[in-house]
């Protein structure tokens, strides 16, 4: 296959997996976190616990990502993955700073277990890292850097109804502005370095399962508040 012919299946995959994951979030928008949040007032409690599981999961982003090297990679691949893991490192005391302005942080929170699904999305970010290494793992990052397109319709609610300000959203404000620029980071990656059938069929699977799961974690947390 030529250079330019390569390219262009490329783009082709970033606009099939872009359907994927739209597809995969319009199921997650007919859930019960959806509808909870969008029909009720959203309760302190509510956004307290979404906004632990989202501290569980951030403080691994860093180090899952980092463990992607241990693949082997092209050294363009692993220029990203240290460049990114270290962009991502101390994300989480975004919740904390965020849940401490509006007074519902405790420090014993931080050894509460997370969520099944939590905790089921930590670990196979692990497993991914290590079994598949840095391509695949770019089917995780795809969607979570470009997160805000679908979640602000439900955060400028729950902003609403709690009355949070900017400065009690940084992890969902000033972070998102940062992940505009990494989210085309991520898809310039994808195009660059997933150019087989079998790397674009790792990238997809991850980006489901990665999302499903966290849909899931939206739905534990929305059946603790029902």
């Amino acid at each position: 296959m030529s250079q330019s012919a390569e390219a262009i299946s490329s783009q082709a995959f970033i606009a099939d997996l872009r359907a994927t994951v739209d597809a995969e979030w319009e199921q997650i928008k007919k859930g019960r976190f959806w509808s909870r949040v969008m029909s009720q007032p959203v309760s302190r409690g509510l956004y307290r616990d979404l906004m632990l599981q989202v501290y569980h999961y951030s403080r691994h982003n860093s180090m899952n990502q980092a463990v992607a090297a241990f693949v082997p990679a092209p050294e363009g691949l692993l220029k990203f993955v240290y460049q990114h893991a270290g962009e991502e490192l101390g994300h989480e005391r975004m919740v904390i700073h965020d849940l401490k302005s509006i007074d519902l942080f405790d420090d014993a929170d931080l050894s509460q277990s997370p969520l099944p699904a939590t905790e089921a999305l930590i670990g196979y970010l692990y497993y991914v890292s290590l079994r598949y290494g840095a391509v695949a793992r770019l089917g995780y990052s795809f969607w979570a850097e470009s997160i805000y397109v679908h979640i602000q319709e439900p955060f400028r609610k729950i902003s609403a109804d709690l009355g949070l300000e900017r400065k009690n959203v940084t992890f969902f404000g000033s972070h998102a502005q940062a992940d505009e620029a990494h989210s085309q980071q991520v898809e310039d990656a994808i195009v660059r370095f997933a150019t087989t059938k079998q790397d674009q069929a790792l990238v997809t699977r991850v980006a489901l399962t990665t999302l499903s799961l966290t849909g899931q974690l939206l739905e534990q947390v929305a059946r603790r508040h029902s």
